[in-house]
């Protein structure tokens, strides 16, 4: 019996040492790949039509981290704006940075499947139902609001910027460093933020907050959504930061609807219950 709680520790360690690695492992292979191959095309013609076939090429200094950063830089630096190495190694983290976020963005579902396989045995029935319900509409919001902020938003944020520089008579220059982890860490925050409607119903769903409570409060919601403006809109117009936060609050209301309905629908099925057992 004494050794009981200690056996249960020590069980639960080692399943967390083998989902750990179940994890790290993927990631680590897929970083080695993203950092020293590059993607190229191989053109095949055949009169007027021509197939181009992708593959990976040996190549650690034009490696597909750097592609895919070079993609981003494009798209979202404008062509006056100037991203420079203070270090001589700043090149190298910022190919690693690159290389990390696309290993685990590819490696993600695994993340999932293993995350969910460590906490499942402690979760009641109707938190992995909750899991199982919410967990495809948590990823295609979180995609969306990750290109939200990466197509449209990035791009006029870091225009206003420059503009601002120049109005102040100073040359806009960014360390390429400080732009990639700046850039991972905002798509990955605006990605979150358009998950608020799944947390709503997560937690009315789990009786922590009452759908009315989401309802009488959309007041603060609207002054937290104008925060978020301002956070990821420094130095910008009122304009842009009431942009910013109509998604927020669009999906706050969104929410809010969600969270009465699945509120009906489990005090519905909780009187079913009751029913059936009278």
């Amino acid at each position: 019996m004494e050794n009981g709680p200690l056996k249960v520790i020590t069980n639960n360690i080692d399943e967390l040492r083998f989902r750990v690695i179940r994890i790290v492992v993927p990631i680590l292979v897929f970083f080695s790949i993203f950092l020293l191959f590059d993607l190229r095309s191989f053109y095949i013609g055949l009169g007027s039509i021509s197939f181009h076939f992708p593959f990976i090429y040996p190549d650690p200094y034009e490696n597909m981290g750097a592609q895919f950063l070079k993609l981003i830089i494009d798209h979202v630096i404008t062509e006056h704006f100037q991203l420079i190495a203070i270090k001589p190694t700043d090149g190298v983290v910022a190919d690693f940075y690159s290389c990390l976020f696309l290993s685990i963005i590819v490696t993600s579902p695994n993340i999932s499947y293993q995350t969910g396989k460590f906490i499942g045995p402690a979760l009641k029935a109707s938190e992995k139902h909750l899991i199982k319900t919410t967990i495809y509409p948590a990823l295609i919001l979180f995609l969306i609001g990750a290109l939200v902020g990466f197509y449209f938003v990035a791009p006029l944020m870091f225009r206003i910027l420059y503009d601002f520089d120049l109005g102040v008579g100073a040359q806009p220059t960014m360390s390429i460093t400080s732009f990639v982890s700046f850039f991972f860490i905002y798509v990955l925050s605006f990605g979150l933020s358009f998950e608020t409607p799944v947390i709503m119903v997560g937690l009315t769903y789990l009786s922590i907050v009452p759908a009315s409570y989401w309802r009488k409060n959309w007041r603060y919601a609207i002054v937290a959504a104008l925060i978020f403006g301002v956070i990821f809109s420094p130095g910008v117009t009122g304009f842009t930061m009431i942009l910013l936060a109509i998604p927020i609050i669009a999906l706050y209301f969104v929410g809010i609807y969600a969270s009465q309905r699945t509120e009906r629908r489990k005090n519905n099925e909780i009187q079913k219950d009751l029913g059936g057992l009278s």
